[in-house]
């Protein structure tokens, strides 16, 4: 229906399948994919979807704060395997609509009301708290952010930064999250004035970063965010074409 520009039925379609989707007892993580996809695509072309992304969002958040913490017609709970929750859904939301203060603001009282389950989905909320300047509470949820530095450079020993067609680019990933988590506590730490500090933190990740051609993309990486990923696609688009 998207295809053919029926964009009303095809949000009426959408809006039917996620509230189907809400009344399972167990919701699927391949269909809340799918479903999402089909709604950012929609949202895209179409201003009623968005609108409709922003109601549910309001929605989801509600009803987080009111202890509903997780999607379908469950008992509430986590179990042993993690089920999906309103707030990454609100955060999923955010990033299709290109405003992430409503994920600041849902995690800030998420903090107060539920601070165990808030513990555990801060690296969702991260950026959106930075982002939104309220460094004295990114600072409370940040992990240690050199953490990965010596998985990262373990790996790196042994596998390549850019493999062959048909491996996965695990070193890339790697430093990926490593990098970003460096510029997450470089940016808390200069909202708080601590510039030096913030120095500090970068000259010790390139310092600790044993291989010179994976040292060479996390600085570029740190001064320019998405390098890596833009290499990856990159090299990968060029295989394709070889």
């Amino acid at each position: 229906m998207r295809e053919q520009k029926r964009f009303d039925e095809a949000l009426a379609l959408l809006e039917h399948l996620f509230a189907e989707f809400e009344r399972e007892s167990e919701p699927s993580r391949s269909r809340h994919f799918i479903l999402m996809v089909e709604f950012q695509a929609l949202a895209e072309d179409y201003a009623p979807a968005r609108r409709s992304l922003s109601a549910i969002r309001a929605e989801q958040a509600a009803r987080a704060l009111a202890g509903d913490l997780y999607r379908g017609a469950g008992d509430g709970k986590e179990d042993s395997f993690p089920r999906l929750t309103r707030f990454s859904l609100v955060v999923e939301i955010d990033r299709i609509l290109g405003d992430t203060r409503p994920t600041y603001e849902l995690f800030a009282r998420l903090d107060a009301a539920q601070p165990a389950f808030a513990r555990r989905y801060a690296g969702l909320a991260l950026p959106a708290v930075v982002e939104a300047g309220d460094f004295n509470l990114a600072d409370r949820y940040r992990r240690d952010p050199l953490a990965m530095l010596g998985e990262v450079n373990r790996n790196a020993r042994s596998m390549p930064l850019f493999p062959p067609s048909g491996q996965a680019p695990r070193v890339a990933a790697e430093l990926m999250n490593l990098t970003r988590d460096v510029q997450l506590a470089m940016a808390v730490l200069r909202g708080q004035g601590k510039q030096a500090e913030a120095v500090d933190l970068r000259r010790a990740l390139l310092d600790g970063l044993e291989a010179a051609e994976v040292r060479a993309l996390a600085e570029r990486e740190l001064d320019a965010s998405g390098t890596i990923n833009r290499e990856l696609v990159e090299r990968s688009m060029a295989r394709e074409t070889s």
